[in-house]
């Protein structure tokens, strides 16, 4: 019992999380997370989508997000024109509220047995949600779609989807994360601008080469800054496993993840000073002043819809995309991801009629499309393979990147693990512990917490 109430009450809390996206933010031009819209914009949405009434006898359905904004309400909604014109039993209507507002409005909107037909939701929490019976099981709706039919969907993304055996949802979109860099700024170091680092030791080497301080001894280029991917991130790239797993396995202080933050202590925080890294990061923003479009940081760690920014306020910037470095030499490139889920809450009123979309819009066509226009990572696999996205050098790397991509997951074993490992992380870049202390002491507090779990 107490396992149950803790999972349900996580899965509210991580759905209004920043951490939740574990996605890619959608890109400025490219529309909003959502979390830019004002409430008064995301009700009047509302509003009026749900005066609009279905036409003739169809039934109508709605889809709940938050995408309420720019390119991402435009897709969106053209998806469901795309479907509603496919046929003519149901018409689909899109609902948005402000980002997290929507979670925590649909869970009420289930539990007073008057949910969305279909939502938009945070892959990391499907199995809280399947547990707490907050989403449809679509086993049944799966098995006759015949053989094969999960196939088409990342493997890792599927597998997130799964409790106790029965699928909750689709995946929809995921991300990983991909190494940025600056070619010109590699011409100007001596660096080949056509081989990014393979290695730890290498973005070290090469960062030191790409540096450039002023007079008055700060910075005007950093080589590499590290605060771009959360602490978290880091450690799960270092080894590929997320903290814990399904039975109960903690992998917090394994020796892969105790040596990457050795080297993001020794390598940059201590090398530079963390005062002097937080006053350089300081200035970092959006558009122009973003620190890679602006030639502050020759290297850095980010989503593949980062490039929007660089497409937007540099076209002319010659840069180029790699995986994330091997922690040693012949290792794994490692990324970390997440993304979102398409599921059909419990008790919807037409469960036939919202399977209908939810295939729809995670199919290869739709998926493409999505892509294409806001330069989201699909789950379809076939669909980001598509040659007409190819021509985009981060979806190829992106592509490239997905297979050793670790899509970490909030488990019912161990329900918040990330939320209480990351304060030791901290105390390790502060230089108040170090990082075999921190994770020794993390490691005790998550094994604490998958036993008080069960």
């Amino acid at each position: 019992m107490r396992k149950k109430l803790i999972g349900l009450s996580i899965a509210t809390a991580l759905g209004i999380m920043s951490l939740t996206a574990c996605k890619s933010q959608p890109a400025e031009n490219a529309g909003t997370n959502g979390a830019a819209d004002t409430t008064a914009q995301a009700e009047g949405t509302k509003e009026e989508g749900t005066s609009k009434e279905a036409s003739g006898d169809r039934v109508k359905l709605e889809i709940w997000d938050w995408w309420g904004d720019g390119q991402y309400k435009h897709v969106i909604e053209q998806l469901c024109q795309n479907f509603n014109e496919s046929q003519d039993t149901y018409e689909v209507v899109h609902v948005n509220y402000p980002w997290g507002d929507v979670w925590t409005k649909a869970l009420a909107a289930t539990a007073a047995g008057n949910p969305p037909d279909v939502i938009i939701q945070d892959i990391r929490t499907v199995t809280h949600r399947a547990e707490a019976k907050q989403a449809t099981d679509l086993t049944d709706l799966i098995a006759k779609e015949g053989d094969g039919f999960t196939d088409q969907f990342y493997p890792q993304l599927m597998d997130a989807m799964m409790y106790d055996g029965h699928a909750y949802g689709l995946p929809y979109v995921t991300d990983t994360r991909i190494l940025y860099y600056d070619k010109d700024a590699f011409a100007e170091a001596g660096l080949d601008p056509e081989a990014p680092p393979e290695t730890w030791a290498q973005l070290v080497e090469y960062a030191r080469k790409l540096d450039v301080k002023k007079d008055n001894g700060s910075y005007e280029r950093l080589g590499f800054f590290p605060g771009t991917l959360e602490w978290n991130a880091w450690a799960f790239t270092a080894d590929g496993k997320d903290y814990t797993d399904a039975d109960g396995n903690v992998y917090v202080n394994t020796p892969e993840k105790v040596k990457m933050f050795e080297n993001i202590y020794n390598d940059f925080y201590q090398y530079y000073g963390k005062k002097e890294l937080d006053s350089f990061s300081a200035e970092f923003g959006n558009g122009m002043t973003n620190p890679f479009v602006a030639g502050k940081v020759a290297m850095w760690v980010n989503t593949p819809t980062e490039f929007t920014k660089v497409r937007d306020y540099a076209p002319d910037k010659n840069y180029g995309v790699a995986l994330l470095p091997a922690l040693e030499e012949g290792g794994e490139h490692y990324s970390w991801g997440g993304g979102f889920s398409v599921e059909i809450p419990y008790g919807a009123k037409d469960t036939e009629g919202s399977w209908e979309f939810v295939k729809f819009i995670t199919s290869k066509e739709s998926q493409i499309y999505w892509a294409s226009e806001v330069y989201d990572t699909v789950a379809n696999i076939e669909a980001s393979q598509d040659p007409s996205l190819m021509d985009i050098p981060v979806f190829k790397m992106a592509l490239e990147a997905m297979p050793t991509t670790v899509v970490t997951q909030d488990r019912l074993t161990a329900p918040g693990a990330s939320d209480i490992v990351l304060p030791y992380l901290d105390e390790i870049i502060l230089g108040n512990k170090t990082p075999q202390e921190a994770l020794d002491e993390a490691q005790a507090s998550v094994e604490q917490l998958v036993q008080d779990s069960k």
